[in-house]
């Protein structure tokens, strides 16, 4: 099939049939922007990654932000995982696919040397003795005929428990795939022999569960978060079957996001402030309306309004609806800073901020570039440097309030809920 790339938020006129362009448009959504021309179509990614397999070929969609360091921004946005061991031999890795695929595979090598944790798992089964739980009233219901095994509920330690499943199915998808590259998918294969007995199944939830609750588990973290987002990231075709990996998509603005929010978490727990994450503001006086910023940090009565957006504006500064976005979130909460964090392909942190008059007042918006162009293993350390900059924004004195203008009255969660 014929091989197409499109590297993201940069035009690219490709000879596209109008059937390729709608199987993409269905894939991508409102992320691809198509234009007709001459030789097809002008298209536009935008804060999505991966590839989408169309009836004509292959559409590559290459970020601008190196590979590594976008799987560094999932691994810091689940939470914090160690990089150390992870980065040897990667550092020159280009292709999404393939090192996301080997680096997963290098983490579950890992387990597997140690050992397969095993784990106990409900069942329910006839036993010709007492196991467990008995069941005597789904028994009594049984005819006479069906009287010679007890119906019980047992714990069976096994390995075939969620996180062991949530892997398998992960190591499924790279061996049908082949985006992801014959070595990828040959490992898979190896890896997923030596987990004979195990369905796989990608029971996230689950897996999740017994990984914060069952400390012998702890060493699954790193490769669990990653199985998560290859499953979520190949939609329907990660169910169990013999079918191919037909897309591989993805999103990176809640990537981003997530890893903004995490940072600003940790610096104000840190520092004893109260740090709301997509807390719901009201609107209206009828609750009807709702608004919902990535994050407000509280000092006091004093409020930072935080919002995240995966941008590389050409100009330096975001476009203006984001900037009325954010505006509005300032009049709900009822304070007058905000930032607007995006992200840099430097390695070196830029900002900038602007004076804006929003209802008769002055206000603060500064826009903070996080640098993703630096070595990836310090991408956390960047991240909590950029909240640490935006916390302490929080102690400067206010800027003083214009007189003579009314200024009008919006309701916010933050009233509603003390005023309740």
């Amino acid at each position: 099939m014929t091989p197409w790339v499109l590297t993201e938020w940069e035009w690219a006129e490709l000879p596209l049939s109008a059937e390729d362009l709608l199987a993409a448009q269905s894939y991508l959504g409102s992320a691809l922007t198509a234009e007709p021309s001459a030789r097809g179509f002008r298209l536009r990614a935008h804060g999505v990654a991966g590839m989408v397999a169309l009836p004509g070929g292959v559409l590559h969609l290459r970020p601008q932000v190196p590979s590594l360091h976008l799987l560094a921004l999932a691994d810091y946005a689940a939470k914090g995982l160690s990089w150390g061991e992870d980065l040897v031999g990667m550092a020159e890795a280009e292709e999404l696919l393939p090192l996301l695929g080997a680096l997963f595979l290098r983490r579950v090598e890992r387990l597997a040397r140690g050992g397969w944790v095993h784990g106990y798992r409900e069942e329910e089964a006839g036993q010709p003795v007492l196991r467990g739980r008995w069941l005597a009233g789904r028994d009594i219901a049984q005819p006479p005929t069906h009287r010679h095994r007890l119906t019980c509920r047992f714990d069976e330690f096994t390995r075939d428990v969620a996180p062991n499943r949530l892997l398998l199915a992960a190591l499924r998808v790279l061996e049908r795939a082949r985006t992801f590259g014959p070595p990828v998918a040959a490992r898979a294969r190896a890896l997923a022999a030596t987990l004979d007995g195990v369905q796989a199944r990608a029971e996230v939830h689950a897996a999740e569960t017994m990984l914060a609750s069952d400390r012998r588990f702890a060493a699954y973290g790193p490769a669990a978060k990653l199985a998560r987002l290859i499953l979520e990231s190949t939609g329907v075709q990660a169910a169990p079957g013999p079918h191919p990996l037909s897309s591989f998509i993805l999103r990176l603005a809640p990537l981003f996001e997530a890893a903004v929010t995490r940072a600003l978490v940790q610096v104000a727990e840190a520092r004893g402030l109260a740090c709301h994450v997509q807390r719901p503001l009201v609107l209206d006086t009828e609750g009807r309306l709702l608004l919902v910023p990535d994050a407000v940090v509280e000092q006091g009565g004093a409020r930072l309004v935080i919002d995240a957006k995966y941008k590389f504006p050409a100009k330096g500064l975001p476009p203006a609806d984001d900037f009325q976005q954010i505006v509005t979130y300032l009049a709900c909460v009822g304070t007058h800073r905000g930032a607007l964090v995006l992200p840099a392909l430097g390695a070196v942190p830029e900002e900038e901020t602007l004076r804006l008059m929003t209802f008769g007042r002055t206000s603060q918006v500064r826009v903070v570039k996080v640098p993703l162009g630096g070595p990836a293993a310090t991408l956390g350390r960047a991240l909590e440097s950029t909240a640490e900059r935006l916390v302490s924004w929080l102690g400067n004195p206010p800027l003083p309030v214009l007189t003579g203008v009314l200024e009008p009255k919006i309701y916010s969660a933050f009233e509603t809920s003390i005023s309740k």
